[in-house]
């Protein structure tokens, strides 16, 4: 059975709002252990519960502050296409972000897959969000 669209619009809702609190543990719990995230598109892919821990980690270090603000949740079926500006201070320096993102969702209401499609700032850029080498 396919989740209601108010699990899948739940999802992304509660993902900003874990985010935004820093509530780790209910973050994480919002993901299916076999989640893959591309985050951006175009970067090899990531796995499982490796894969949340490290999006978190990676994104709130010490002088690293982001805020999730989606500006558009638009679902259909098992998935939402979500406008989003991540804004961020970064080393004291304001950083905004916009994205579209594609979020699905399985029938026990849990993310199975984030598809993120913006470009890092280049103050952000890291191994996380750079494409494997030619």
């Amino acid at each position: 059975m396919a989740p209601t669209p108010d699990q899948v619009r739940s999802a992304v809702e509660h993902h900003c709002q874990h985010w935004n609190d820093r509530d780790q543990a209910a973050w994480e719990a919002l993901f299916a252990d076999d989640v893959t995230f591309d985050d951006p598109v175009g970067v090899p892919t990531k796995h499982g519960r490796a894969a949340v821990r490290a999006s978190w980690e990676r994104s709130l270090t010490p002088g690293r502050e982001w805020r999730l603000v989606p500006t558009r949740i638009v679902v259909c079926a098992d998935e939402a296409a979500v406008l989003m500006r991540n804004e961020g201070n970064l080393q004291g320096t304001r950083v905004d972000v916009e994205s579209i993102e594609i979020w699905k969702v399985g029938d026990d209401g849990l993310v199975r897959a984030v598809r993120a499609y913006f470009q890092p700032d280049a103050d952000v850029q890291s191994d996380y969000f750079l494409p494997p080498e030619e």
